[in-house]
């Protein structure tokens, strides 16, 4: 409807009618705007490359595809010259400066604008072990350790997406894209738009919020069974939670104030922020794992102190070396990097499993024989304090029949 009277209003317009009335072509149409290039991007530099896939990420028309090529022995990128707008978002993603169109790379040198991209990295805080691996591999050195987990500079990250491959942990790192958020925007509006029709025919005279969240709790609209929280690290203040829920969420301080438990605000999250119930940790590695040998281990216990993982690690009684735990290890590798001697490698996880029973048992049998004496020992001291007091209390009576007999 606005876009109709937006017509009307540019019709009815005296400069339009004087322009549709001379009927001359403008000498600035014909003339491509500065920033528009009639070329597609040349591959200037390709020994540069270092195949992170930023220009293919960025594109907006899909006209970059990274081949094999055995020249560089390394992909390279292709680009569809046919389906290339000339835009030159690839040029301004590229972190080597391999392409080029015109001079457009000096033009944007130092601008503080976000490098394009078509999807976006976030990090779940939930789920991060903070093993440092993403940050390890990535090209553009834009992943750092906030206190409390690693966090990614949207601005500066190319897209990439090294660092999933790296995370050991599934879905640690998530994606979201133009599709997915429009996907949530439009089904936030249709939440929304139903959630108004019942609430009209349900109170159709009160104007009162808070009257229909006193009349939604304890009816249908409670379809989870916990109030959902926020994770800080994944919410990118899209609102849609807000638009749709009929309590209130404070997004500045991450909280769900008043809830019904209607479970819409879940639904609408595109970064999976909302949410409720426990998160468990998928490993990526299952079938490997860390092994610790005792033989070239110095006992300094850096890669037990350098964990991140609770009871991945364990001390053992016996030797007062460390050994690892299989079925919590994510297999991040951390201990293996830190480790001073070389004494962690990767080997079978049934191997590290046979391992970790036999310490586990030995630690628990000690840790009962340990109990006990300290039990022991207890008693016995309490024994011996009993006898003493006996003793005590008989000496004081002799002594006062001495006395009074002296008497």
């Amino acid at each position: 409807m606005s876009s109709s009277m937006w017509y009307l209003y540019e019709f009815v317009r005296k400069k339009w009618i004087k322009k549709f009335l001379d009927a001359k072509t403008e000498k600035e149409i014909v003339i491509a705007p500065k920033r528009y290039r009639k070329v597609p991007p040349k591959i200037l530099y390709p020994e540069r490359c270092i195949s992170c896939g930023a220009c293919e990420g960025s594109c907006p028309s899909f006209a970059i595809k990274l081949i094999d090529n055995k020249k560089y022995n390394k992909k390279i990128p292709k680009i569809d010259v046919g389906s290339c707008i000339s835009c030159g978002n690839c040029v301004e993603s590229c972190p080597t400066k391999v392409l080029e169109i015109g001079v457009i790379m000096e033009e944007t040198r130092g601008l503080p604008w976000n490098i394009p991209k078509y999807s976006h990295v976030i990090i779940d805080e939930e789920l991060c072990v903070n093993c440092g691996s993403c940050k390890l591999v990535c090209p553009v050195d834009v992943i750092e350790y906030n206190g409390i987990t690693h966090v990614i500079d949207e601005n500066g990250c190319i897209g990439c997406k090294r660092c999933i491959e790296a995370c050991p942990v599934i879905d640690t790192i998530k994606t979201y894209d133009e599709k997915i958020l429009k996907e949530k925007i439009d089904k936030c509006q249709y939440l929304k738009f139903e959630k108004l029709l019942s609430c009209d025919k349900d109170s159709s005279n009160s104007n009162d919020r808070n009257l229909d969240i006193k009349k939604e709790k304890g009816n249908v609209y409670e379809k989870i069974s916990e109030i959902p929280r926020i994770v800080k690290s994944l919410c990118i203040s899209c609102e849609n939670c807000v638009d749709v829920c009929p309590g209130n969420i404070d997004l500045k301080n991450y909280k769900v104030v008043e809830c019904v438990k209607c479970g819409d605000c879940i639904e609408v999250c595109p970064t999976t922020a909302m949410r409720i119930g426990e998160v468990v940790k998928g490993i990526k590695l299952k079938d490997k794992c860390y092994i610790i040998d005792e033989k070239s281990c110095i006992g300094c216990r850096i890669c037990y102190k350098s964990c991140n993982v609770d009871n991945a690690i364990f001390i053992s009684t016996e030797t007062r070396l460390p050994y690892i735990n299989p079925e919590l290890c994510v297999r991040c590798g951390l201990c293996y990097r830190e480790c001073p001697v070389d004494a962690i490698s990767l080997t079978n996880t049934e191997k590290v499993l046979e391992i970790y029973k036999i310490r586990r048992i030995k630690d628990k049998f000690d840790a009962i024989i340990k109990s006990d004496l300290e039990e022991l020992s207890k008693n016995y001291v309490m024994s011996k304090n009993d006898i003493v007091e006996f003793a005590k209390i008989k000496v004081n009576k002799e002594v006062n029949k001495f006395i009074k007999y002296d008497d």
